[in-house]
């Protein structure tokens, strides 16, 4: 009889234990469990990630080049960006927004049309540029040695190295094709070839 008292005693006490350690966990951690329609608690914990935002000397950046119509892509993975450095995901697109807004000489003339985030997971972050070969329209008359050449609308190209003289030309004329003088279609450096050629 006495080892059952006992066996009572232990059982309602661990009982007890039980119920007070499950009522003190709850107390002390209410956001992780939640009841669902059965009336069960259910464990609702998110997981600890660490987060992107703000931008950190430890965010890791993956940089894309997107060349689509060479249907190439590039990597490249920079450890920081001082920019962005203490930016949530609005300085990030802010900063990506007045890149654009402001872009070198060199990356407009390789055809920089877009600067996007792709993804942010962890504690790294995604960007991607992406390059379209820019068109040129017209054409432009230079001066040579003293004489004009005629050059795509990109400026590099040589389109057509003619025989007139820079002296051949009227004063204002002579100025801008020193400069550089647009001929904005082929009528006008037809029209153009056509005036000043002896």
């Amino acid at each position: 009889m006495k080892r059952n008292i006992i066996f009572l005693i232990f059982a309602i006490m661990t009982g007890l234990l039980t119920l007070a350690g499950n009522f003190l966990h709850r107390f002390f951690y209410p956001q992780n469990y939640a009841k669902n329609e059965l009336g069960e608690y259910v464990n609702i914990t998110v997981s600890n990630q660490v987060s992107t935002f703000p931008v950190n000397k430890s965010t890791i950046f993956n940089v894309e080049y997107d060349y689509p119509e060479e249907d190439r892509l590039l990597k490249e993975q920079l450890k920081c960006i001082p920019a962005l450095l203490g930016c949530d995901k609005d300085g990030v697109e802010n900063y990506l927004s007045n890149y654009m807004d402001n872009l070198s000489q060199a990356e407009k003339e390789a055809g920089l049309c877009s600067y996007k985030m792709i993804s942010y997971n962890g504690n790294e972050i995604t960007l991607r540029k992406t390059f379209k070969k820019p068109e040129y329209n017209g054409y432009y008359a230079k001066s040579y040695n003293g004489l004009v050449v005629i050059l795509k609308g990109d400026e590099k190209t040589v389109y057509d190295y003619t025989q007139i003289s820079i002296t051949d030309l009227p004063n204002d004329l002579q100025e801008s094709v020193l400069k550089g003088y647009y001929l904005e279609s082929d009528e006008e450096l037809y029209s153009f070839l056509e005036t000043y050629t002896s």
